[in-house]
């Protein structure tokens, strides 16, 4: 995993979202992981212990983050959400996902260098 493309930050979803929170939050030891099939290569983000990392999805890891670095997150209409975080703004369709898009700006910036594996 060398070659590294930008995102934006607002357009993040999946491992790739994943992978930046975890770099946002410190998260030092996570670490790629590679599953081949048949068909198919997917990735995930694990810690050393092995523990799938989706702060996008999962809120025993996301609602932490959101408690120590969103500042505000609210619902706007019926199927969007939106989050700040040290000034930057996230959206998205849960308050999850607003939220890590939110602390991936704030750290990161609206652009995100990502391993180019993790965008497909």
């Amino acid at each position: 995993m060398s070659e590294f493309v930008e995102v934006k930050t607002q357009d993040l979803v999946g491992t790739a979202l994943e992978w930046s929170v975890a770099k946002s939050a410190g998260w030092v030891n996570a670490k790629i992981v590679t599953h081949e099939t048949p068909s198919k290569t997917y990735y995930e983000i694990r810690t050393p212990y092995g523990t799938r990392l989706q702060p996008s999805l999962d809120w025993s890891q996301g609602g932490p983050l959101i408690s120590r670095c969103v500042t505000a997150l609210n619902q706007s209409g019926t199927e969007s959400w939106w989050a700040h975080a040290e000034g930057h703004l996230g959206t998205g369709e849960t308050p999850l996902l607003a939220a890590c898009r939110a602390i991936v700006a704030s750290v990161l910036g609206d652009t995100v260098s990502v391993p180019k594996e993790l965008m497909s």
